[in-house]
């Protein structure tokens, strides 16, 4: 029999310990706020860590070596390779370690900062209780703010709600934990998931088909970068569909699903047939059980919590932050705006999140981040620009290194040289960005970049002849 706790008294509660999670519980126990964290799973992290971002990078990785080691990239080097062998196994337990230690890291952090942690599923019983339910007992505490950072699942196909059926019909979680390699695998939806996992079983050997209903894939990027890496992609034997449409999945008797297509610019139809299937088209906000409703959070139609300007729902005292407001679904959003909450708690008045500064990356090979107004973007606002376009391949680090595949483009405002945007493919890119960040964060101009001193030789030397381009139409190398 379940028994009903005292009382705990909090200044701060937060539900959900993904990044954005805990990084509030973090901050605000660090700003003297007695907190507690409340995460219904067994391992913190949420999404990020277990069944996202570090997983997926954790394989990306592994499998990135083993498809440079196929394709002879190290010949060139000198460095040769005798019986190479992928023990696939292996790889997804070196994976699920890593998620263990970081997971294991994050428990280590709340217990450092004296944050109480609660494991069970919180509901609001009124604006300043809630209830925590396992299966050991069912506890009540009070808090002056309640953050929710319960994040998102995977979202289904109108006609295709359910995952994991017959296990062949999956979602991202299930794709990272699969006990063998696919031979074929169908990924609807060519965003950064669907890229992403792609990546991870063309480079084991798996043929993979990438569907997608709009006219490109990674559709919310600049359209150049949406081109570049298509053609990679097709490079290394990904087969991308765009404009098309799925219109049926059926898991067949005999461990194979067959996914069923309509072009949207003919009309003609189209059946295709592999061992797995992945949709990846997106993600839903996550609040079940949370009892909303008990004390009269609003959300919108699609289900995200609405909130205002300083991230509180309609009840004042408690904030939402990360996926289950919407905007971009990045773990990095989540933080920023979990330290905006706590620290307006704290009656710091930091200064509001600039949301169209989040830099956005892709994990393929090589990868691609982004920051700022895409070109289309710029275009239907009137704004006369001038872009700044420098290939990799140039620079004497890219061909030292071999990875000469991609390119910077900088896309500045025409009169003020305000740089508006930037868009990058090659690699090391995940990291350069943040060079495009700051910069724009101060509102730098082009020639802001290129005044400034880049090291040599390196990848960001591309930023500065990328700069150059832009406010003076001139390249030092190119």
């Amino acid at each position: 029999m379940m028994m009903m706790h005292n009382y705990n008294n909090y200044d701060i509660v937060v539900i959900g310990s993904g990044p954005g999670g805990y990084i509030s519980a973090i901050r605000a126990s660090q700003l003297g706020f007695h907190t507690a964290i409340v995460e219904k799973y067994q391992e913190l992290g949420g999404t990020c860590l277990n069944v996202g971002c570090i997983p997926s990078k954790s394989l990306l990785d592994s499998s990135k070596y083993y498809f440079l080691a196929k394709k002879n990239y190290y010949d060139e080097h000198g460095i040769f390779f005798h019986k190479l062998s992928l023990d696939f196994q292996k790889m997804m337990r070196r994976k699920n370690e890593i998620v263990k230690k970081t997971s294991n890291g994050v428990k280590y952090l709340m217990k450092k900062n004296n944050i109480d942690l609660y494991q069970g599923i919180a509901t609001f019983k009124k604006k300043n209780i809630l209830s925590i339910k396992n299966k050991e007992s069912l506890k009540e505490i009070k808090f002056k703010h309640c953050i929710i950072a319960t994040g998102s699942k995977p979202l289904g196909l109108p006609f295709f709600l359910n995952f994991n059926h017959k296990k062949r019909i999956i979602s991202s979680t299930e794709a990272l934990f699969l006990k063998e390699k696919p031979n074929q695998l169908i990924i609807i939806g060519g965003g950064t998931i669907g890229l992403e996992l792609g990546s991870i079983y063309s480079r084991l050997g798996s043929s993979v088909t990438i569907i997608d209903s709009m006219n490109r894939i990674i559709s919310n990027m600049d359209h150049s970068l949406s081109q570049e890496i298509e053609k990679i992609l097709k490079k290394s034997f990904i087969k991308i569909k765009t404009s098309s449409l799925v219109t049926n999945i059926i898991s067949n008797d005999d461990n194979t699903v067959s996914v069923h297509v309509k072009d949207n610019n003919n009309g003609n139809n189209k059946i295709y047939t592999g061992d797995y299937c992945l949709i990846s088209i997106g993600r839903n906000p996550y609040t079940k059980n949370l009892g909303l409703e008990n004390i009269g959070i609003k959300k919108n139609k699609k289900g995200f919590i609405l909130v205002d300007n300083f991230l509180q729902s309609s009840v004042k005292n408690i904030y939402a932050i990360g996926d289950v407001i919407g905007g971009k679904m990045l773990a990095h959003k989540a933080e920023e705006e979990g330290l905006y909450v706590v620290e307006h708690i704290a009656g710091q008045k930091p200064n509001k999140i600039n949301y169209d500064l989040i830099p956005s990356v892709v994990y393929t090979y090589p990868e691609i981040s982004s920051v700022g107004n895409t070109e289309d973007e710029i275009k239907k606002k009137g704004i006369e620009y001038n872009i700044g376009y420098f290939p990799m391949k140039i620079l004497g680090r890219a061909r030292a290194s071999g990875n000469t595949e991609g390119f910077i483009k900088i896309i500045s405002h025409k009169k003020t040289d305000e740089i508006l945007g930037v868009h990058m493919i090659g690699d090391h890119v995940s990291d350069m960005i943040m060079e495009a960040t700051v910069a724009m964060e101060f509102r730098a101009s082009s020639e802001d970049i290129y005044r400034i001193c880049h090291p040599h030789p390196t990848f960001s030397e591309a930023f500065k002849e990328a700069a150059l381009l832009s406010f003076e139409n001139h390249s030092l190398h190119y």
